[in-house]
């Protein structure tokens, strides 16, 4: 179980998420109308099945968490007092507050809650307030993984659909449309930090000034990996398909290759619950499942770790050199949107890891630690 400290920006931090997630839900939905005014009515239906799936699936995740929440019996002692969850502990509360589709902000603005009464205490902390077990724990992970499920399924196709409709509409691109393409990004590479700063920096003392220069990195890699997406469809759009068919592969079969436990029923839970993240995501391969006592050695994590951001790499490259050589009807950001693709992969990648070796301590033993980049495998022995 990793670590939660939650430091003084969290409080700020847990609140503009909470308008976050509203701003980009709602921006999107006008948008999806506004592609019915253009008389778009093909992206109107697929804009409106992205929300509108996207809707029903946090609805039914929220109900579903919140309610295996409220069976938590165990709170940290320091953390009962004063602790909004309390209100939220009916079941038949947290169903109604699902179906009306209030649970992604709703457990944002917990957390925010959670923070600002013990403001004081955070911003005097060098540390954080530690938080490693009960419901508070799990409000915390319900919190990310709805986000991150948001992130998914909402934000990142509704960003390639917007962006790909303003390159190809004739008519001028309307205010809303300009205004929902960033809340989608800024939603995708919020969603994007956050994951990684739990999954592969939990452990590590981060400041508020680390937090935004991974932060920064990852708006660098997303806009790369989203405009070679986006403009790969322009030139070949039915190929995009056999891109991430592709990338899904490795990503499986990598994963089973370095398998090393008994639960093979973890592999599809990877296979199935973390494949679809692993087509943004960069640095966050998380293989913490894999429990063995087979070592892996340094040479070996290296490999796989400059294999991941190669392939990443050759990817985005690959998209959009195959657009700017191939495509016939050549337009002036052709030139940018390459610069952008180029520079935006491989200055996110060197920062990301300098940004590893700089400021990534472990707060136990105060060592670096052994990976740079990317991928993190942990063995846990005797542990099946």
């Amino acid at each position: 179980m990793e670590e939660v400290y939650l430091k003084w920006y969290h409080t700020f931090l847990f609140l503009f998420q909470a308008f976050l997630t509203v701003a980009d839900t709602t921006t999107d939905i006008l948008t999806c109308l506004t592609y019915r005014e253009q008389g778009q009515e093909t992206w109107f239906a697929v804009s409106l099945c992205v929300t509108v799936i996207t809707m029903i699936v946090l609805c039914v995740w929220s109900i579903i968490a919140s309610t295996l929440r409220t069976l938590t019996k165990e709170d940290d002692a320091d953390v009962d007092a004063a602790n909004p969850d309390v209100i939220f502990r009916n079941t038949a509360v947290n169903v109604l507050l699902g179906c009306f589709c209030v649970g992604p902000p709703l457990h944002s603005f917990q957390m925010f809650l959670v923070c600002a009464c013990r403001f004081k205490r955070l911003w005097r902390s060098d540390g954080g307030l530690r938080i490693d077990k009960g419901r508070l724990y799990y409000l915390y992970i319900h919190t990310l993984n709805l986000k991150m499920v948001e992130g998914l399924l909402e934000s990142a196709p509704q960003l390639i659909i917007q962006v790909y409709v303003m390159l190809e509409q004739s008519e001028n691109i309307s205010v809303i449309q300009m205004i929902s393409a960033p809340i989608s990004f800024l939603s995708l590479t919020w969603m994007i930090t956050s994951t990684e700063v739990f999954r592969k920096f939990a452990n590590n003392n981060l400041k508020l000034l680390h937090n935004l220069v991974i932060f920064i990195c990852n708006v660098g890699i997303i806009a790369a990996r989203t405009l070679a997406i986006i403009f790969f469809t322009l030139a070949f759009p039915w190929w995009l398909f056999l891109v991430f068919v592709t990338h899904c592969f490795i990503i499986i079969t990598s994963g089973y290759c370095l398998w090393r436990s008994k639960r093979k029923q973890d592999l599809l839970v990877f296979i199935f619950a973390y494949s679809p993240l692993y087509l943004w995501i960069y640095s966050s391969y998380y293989l913490d499942k894999l429990r063995g006592n087979a070592p892996f050695s340094f040479a070996l994590r290296l490999g796989i770790s400059v294999s991941w951001h190669l392939l990443f790499t050759v990817e985005n490259i690959a998209m959009i050199l195959g657009y700017y050589f191939l495509h016939h009807g050549r337009q002036w950001f052709d030139l940018p949107a390459l610069v952008v693709v180029v520079a935006g992969n491989v200055g996110g990648v060197f920062l990301k890891s300098l940004a590893w070796y700089c400021f990534a301590k472990d707060s136990q033993n105060n060592e670096r630690p052994a990976l740079p980049v990317t991928i993190r495998v942990v063995n846990r022995k005797n542990r099946v």
